[in-house]
């Protein structure tokens, strides 16, 4: 059952027809149990939702199938735009537990894939193949034949966008696999050769590509998640100053080749980003939107800086192990202001202290570490630009409650831009 403020967002969107189907569970239910009446459908729950108001809504949704799970991209369109959608798409050619790779609900503009089936990550129908993916994994890493029958386990998959998986041999031999669209895949490889290991830092040495297939293999990289440091229940503060000097080793590579995070696409960024949640949240629409107005002011202001960057760097991005760190995902890899890095990562902190992951009083301390880090390993005061970039930081993830379907999201949403208002203020 929609809430009430759901119930509002539909009202104010009827160009996409079934964005109340997306958002209600049971909704959902029923209307797949019509479309496939021969399956014992138990119950359906959301994992992820990106919504462009008055465009589409897109909903990664895992199923209870008879007690087995079954991963589906849902895609809430204009009418207008089905047709397209639908010729774009072509056909589904691997059938599922629902009997078709693809379900069409025209009469609310919907349309179910069914997972391998994507449209801009052909290589996934492949790789869900036993005797095709020998043969792509051939192809993929030619000097690790202990690879080629490798099993495959998902990590992450972002439909229409990434799917990363750990490969394991028979012999424990392992690799990262990541599936990209054309545009990221050049991208990723690029990224993945602009830098080095070097010192305290390591980087996933990329172990083959396959530019016909849109498929990067990379070194395994072992290590404990710094995340897992910073909440447990004793911060690990020798993991924190030496990702701070990684971090600072990284800043300093002179990598080619990168895109240019520009202040004008920073500001475009934000302008977009308050738009979306004043439609979403309509109660926080001024709010929203004076705040980036002044945060892309700020960033208009400051001159323009050519640092080599992660460009989403958090504990979430990094390995701890003995005597290295290892900052990982390069994907988003770009020239930029070293304090973007610095800021999202305290950026996360906030979130999660927010989020009752991390004590509050930790998020001071966690600053202070990292950036102590930071500052030894480059011997030079840091980066100006910090709190801020850590206010517009925790400003970008005002969208994050809502496309995580998170309990309590409205509030969620508040809070983080109350507390971006926060930081941004105390800037005076």
């Amino acid at each position: 059952m929609l809430s009430p403020i759901e119930a509002d967002l539909v009202r104010r969107d009827p160009a996409v027809p079934g964005l109340a189907t997306v958002l209600d569970n049971e909704s959902f239910v029923a209307a797949l149990r019509r479309a496939a009446p021969q399956v014992d459908l138990r119950s359906a729950h959301i994992t992820y939702l990106q919504y462009k108001p008055q465009r589409y809504a897109r909903v990664a949704c895992q199923l209870d199938l008879a007690g087995a799970e079954l991963d589906l991209d849902v895609r809430a369109c204009r009418p207008e735009d089905l047709a397209r959608r639908l010729e774009d798409g072509g056909l589904a050619s691997v059938a599922g537990p629902l009997g078709q790779g693809r379900i069409v609900l025209q009469d609310q503009a919907l349309v179910v894939s069914v997972f391998p089936n994507d449209l801009r990550l052909p290589a996934l129908q492949h790789l869900g193949d036993a005797v095709k993916r020998k043969r792509v994994l051939r192809e993929l890493v030619p000097d690790c034949p202990n690879l080629w029958e490798g099993e495959l386990r998902r990590l992450r998959y972002r439909r229409e966008r990434r799917y990363v998986a750990e490969l394991r041999a028979a012999d424990d031999g392992r690799a990262l696999v990541k599936a990209y669209t054309q545009t990221a895949c050049i991208r990723g490889k690029r990224n993945a050769q602009a830098f080095q290991s070097r010192g305290l830092l390591r980087v996933a040495r990329l172990l083959g590509h396959s530019e016909s297939h849109r498929l990067l293999a990379f070194e395994w990289l072992r290590g404990r998640l710094l995340l897992d440091f910073c909440t447990g229940p004793k911060m690990d503060c020798d993991a924190l100053t030496g990702t701070g000097a990684a971090l600072a080793t990284l800043h300093g590579q002179d990598s080619a080749d990168l895109s240019c995070w520009t202040r004008e696409t920073e500001a475009a960024d934000l302008l977009s980003l308050s738009a979306e949640v004043g439609f979403i949240c309509p109660q926080l629409a001024r709010r929203a939107d004076a705040l980036a107005r002044r945060l892309a002011g700020q960033l208009a202001a400051a001159p323009a800086q050519h640092c080599a960057l992660h460009g989403d760097f958090s504990a979430s991005q990094v390995l701890v192990d003995d005597d290295t760190v290892a900052i990982v995902d390069l994907d988003w890899a770009c020239y930029g202001d070293p304090a973007d890095d610095l800021g999202n990562f305290i950026a996360q902190a906030e979130r999660n202290a927010l989020r009752g992951i991390l004590a509050p009083r930790r998020v001071e301390l966690l600053k202070e570490t990292l950036l102590n880090g930071y500052a030894s390993a480059t011997k030079r005061p840091l980066p100006e630009r910090i709190d801020l970039y850590t206010a517009v930081e925790v400003f970008r993830r005002m969208r994050f409650p809502f496309r995580g379907r998170e309990p309590d999201w409205p509030q969620r949403t508040e809070a983080l831009l109350h507390r971006a208002e926060q930081i941004f203020n105390a800037l005076a």
